[in-house]
C-alpha cells in the first residue's frame, strides 16, 4: 500500500474570505506579495530570494489573485519562486536538474480552485523522479 505523502494546510476563515476577495477581484496583494509577483510576473519565470523568506501560505494567495500555480524550491543558500500555469509547474533545464540533483528541493507549491487540494498522480510521480519523499499542497 502507498503511504500518504499529502501535507493539508487549513486556513481560517478570515484567510478563506481574503483568498475569495482576491480571487474575485474586490481586493489586491499586500505589498510583500505584490512584490514576490512582480519578480515573477510570467508563467515559467522565476526568481531567488533569501533562504526560508517565502511561506508556503504565500502561495495560496498568489494563487488566488492569478490562477496558476507557484512553487517554493529550496537550496542551501536560498529559495526560488517559481510561476507555473493554471495546471501544473513544468521544470526545465536548470531547474529540473537541479532538483534531479537534489540541490533544490520543493518545499510545495499550490493546486489553484481546489478547497482541499491532494497532490496528483503527476505530482507523486515528479517526487519520486527527484527523489524526494514529501512536500506540501496548497
Amino acid at each position: 500500500m502507498e503511504e500518504d505523502t499529502s501535507i493539508v494546510f487549513s486556513f481560517s476563515a478570515s484567510t478563506h474570505t481574503s483568498l475569495t476577495a482576491i480571487r474575485e477581484g474586490e481586493a489586491g496583494l499586500n505589498s510583500h506579495r505584490q512584490s514576490m509577483l512582480n519578480r515573477v510576473p510570467e508563467i515559467g519565470s522565476f526568481a531567488s530570494f533569501k533562504r526560508e523568506s517565502l511561506e508556503l501560505r504565500d502561495l495560496a494567495y498568489l494563487t488566488a489573485k492569478t490562477g496558476h500555480e507557484f512553487a517554493i524550491l529550496r537550496g542551501k543558500d536560498g529559495d526560488i519562486l517559481f510561476h507555473g500555469d493554471a495546471r501544473h509547474c513544468h521544470f526545465t533545464d536548470t531547474l529540473a536538474d537541479m532538483m534531479a540533483s537534489r540541490k533544490l528541493e520543493i518545499m510545495g507549491h499550490s493546486h489553484p480552485g481546489e478547497d482541499d487540494p491532494i497532490p496528483s498522480q503527476d505530482d507523486r510521480d515528479a517526487l519520486k523522479v527527484i527523489g524526494q519523499a514529501r512536500s506540501a499542497v496548497v
